[in-house]
């Protein structure tokens, strides 16, 4: 006696497929929360976020062999600034109003590094101290100097 097998294609039930559906709905709905229970915001705000340098006058920013950390800024409330610019802390206050944003009383650490990234650290804050407003467009910090030129150009890293 021969049996002969026949085979059908494979298809998932009526009830399975809309199981998917609604999993696939209730992932979708769920918004993210941060660990406070607020939603995130969509673009990252001036005051709060690390801003990392990306562009400094025209020139991209640099990891160089040695360098601890990355140039970064952070604005705090209250008007004071801190970050690094890649070989020495950096502090100091700002002022804003509407897109205004001005640096003053920038002081560093003292610690010496690479000619590379000493470079680096006189032109972050040379565009700091040149800076005269800024614009935020996507995860991106513009600062601007008087006449609207990008004298260094930030992303939000948290």
């Amino acid at each position: 006696m021969s049996y002969l097998m026949q085979t059908r294609p494979l298809r998932p039930s009526a009830s399975a497929l809309l199981l998917l559906l609604l999993f696939m709905a209730a992932g979708c709905s769920a918004p993210y929360l941060k660990p406070d229970g607020s939603r995130p915001s969509t673009a990252p705000r001036l005051i709060g976020t690390t801003w990392r340098a990306v562009e400094i006058l025209g020139r991209k920013a640099s990891f160089f062999p040695g360098q601890k950390m990355d140039a970064y800024l952070v604005l705090h409330g209250g008007e004071s600034l801190g970050g690094s610019t890649g070989c020495n802390n950096v502090n100091g206050v700002y002022s804003r109003n509407a897109a205004r944003l001005t640096f003053t009383s920038l002081g560093t650490t003292r610690m010496a590094c690479s000619p590379d990234i000493m470079e680096q650290e006189r032109r972050f804050l040379g565009a700091l101290r040149s800076t005269a407003a800024y614009e935020i467009s996507g995860r991106r910090l513009i600062l601007l100097d008087r006449g609207g030129r990008a004298v260094m150009a930030l992303i939000a890293v948290r």
